[in-house]
């Protein structure tokens, strides 16, 4: 294929040729328009010819330096549709754009890339039951409680909640962003549930895109904690989506804690890359670090 490469900014892309591309390679959810626009501060695209082939570019500009990011609440990123034969291309006009990267990509697309992991069930077959998860269920079935459909509205305080808990290095910008997200979703694509007693317990959000359900968030309050719910809770939506012949994917996470709970469904490790560097001038990070002081 031949054909220029360009870098476009959001506002002059070609809105029906990058919808074109996402639905026609199976692209991952997050590389839809609605995502991008919500929760990437700015961003670009780098295309091949006529839309044959591109890729977003999430970035931000800081002290006048603009760095490509992976912004919160995006896994990855995909090279959609044809890539140029020489693809180092793309890497050294990025290059030259942008002083600094770091860029979760769905393949290893750029030099020096790290692997990264998130954790996945395709078929019923694969579901295996651990014993912690097999000791949480069944504290939840004591409680007499059931799980029921619920709506986004109700879902995301229990989620922000335990996020605000859990990760401290979300601001209030970045949980603006993620309930403005969810809460303008697609409802025939976007799927809460919960279990309730005298109060909402345990709350998950799923999306549904290309055959796949996409663990969102979930979160559990202490009573969910002590008596298993949310074990139940995702136990039950797996079973739901690979019954229907649907692949479940967790967000991907190193930290231990999580991906034991992962594993403990019989999920397994699927791989994506990082991609990260920094020419930013010297002076950069010793003033981006007393600015976080």
């Amino acid at each position: 294929m031949s054909g220029p490469l360009q870098l476009i900014e959001r506002n002059a892309l070609d809105e029906h040729k990058w919808d074109k591309l996402v639905i026609q390679t199976a692209a991952t959810v997050y590389n839809q328009r609605y995502y991008l626009d919500i929760l990437a501060e700015n961003w670009c695209a780098v295309v091949w010819g006529d839309y044959q082939g591109a890729m977003a570019i999430p970035y931000s500009v800081r002290l006048g330096v603009k760095g490509i990011f992976t912004p919160n609440f995006i896994r990855s990123l995909d090279w959609m549709g044809e890539k140029p034969i020489d693809f180092s291309k793309v890497e050294a006009l990025l290059r030259k754009q942008f002083r600094r990267g770091n860029l979760n990509t769905n393949e290893s697309l750029f030099s020096k890339s790290s692997e990264q992991v998130y954790q996945a069930i395709d078929t019923e077959q694969e579901i295996q039951i651990g014993s912690q998860t097999k000791r949480s269920t069944k504290k939840f079935e004591k409680t007499g409680l059931l799980i029921e459909p619920i709506s986004i509205e109700e879902a995301l305080p229990v989620v922000i909640s335990e996020l605000k808990a859990k990760v401290k290095s979300l601001t209030l910008v970045d949980f603006k962003r993620f309930e403005q997200l969810l809460l303008n979703y697609d409802r025939k694509q976007c799927s809460c549930y919960g279990i309730r007693g005298k109060e909402l317990h345990a709350a998950i959000i799923l999306i549904e895109w290309n055959k796949h359900v996409l663990h969102i968030k979930s979160g559990v309050d202490e009573f969910g904690k002590q008596n298993g719910l949310m074990h139940a809770l995702m136990y039950e939506v797996i079973r739901k989506a690979v019954a229907n012949e649907k692949k479940f994917s967790f967000e991907g996470s190193f930290v231990p804690s999580v991906r034991q709970f992962n594993v403990g469904f019989g999920a397994t490790d699927r791989v994506y890359y990082n991609w990260k560097w920094d020419n930013s001038p010297w002076w950069f990070n010793m003033l981006l670090k007393l600015k976080k002081s």
